[in-house]
């Protein structure tokens, strides 16, 4: 891998996560706000995630088994912020039942 190809894949690579941090965290705003504009932002940088993971996937001279990871990676994100909330939802209901 050249240098330049190395610098353009870890800053993708870097944005990738940058944007799923800023996905997960509009999710749960816009969920604890019950905020339509906030859930469209986590949209958007769920969206500007998948985009950069196509990216990477198809410019990238990583080899197959890594970009296997990151498109997995990619669709995995899309669950986790919605999961982690429901299971929060829950363990709360039931803790609010105990007292």
């Amino acid at each position: 891998m050249t240098p330049g190809a190395f610098l353009l894949t870890s800053l993708s690579l870097g944005f990738m996560v940058l944007a799923a941090g800023a996905y997960a965290l509009l999710y749960g705003a816009a969920r604890f706000k019950n905020s339509r504009g906030l859930l469209v932002s986590a949209g958007l940088a769920y969206g500007l995630l998948a985009l950069d993971a196509a990216g990477v996937l198809l410019k990238t001279p990583l080899d197959p088994a890594w970009k296997l990871l990151i498109a997995v990676s990619a669709l995995a994100y899309l669950g986790i912020p919605p999961v982690t909330w429901r299971y929060l939802e829950r363990t709360h209901r039931e803790e609010g039942a105990h007292t």
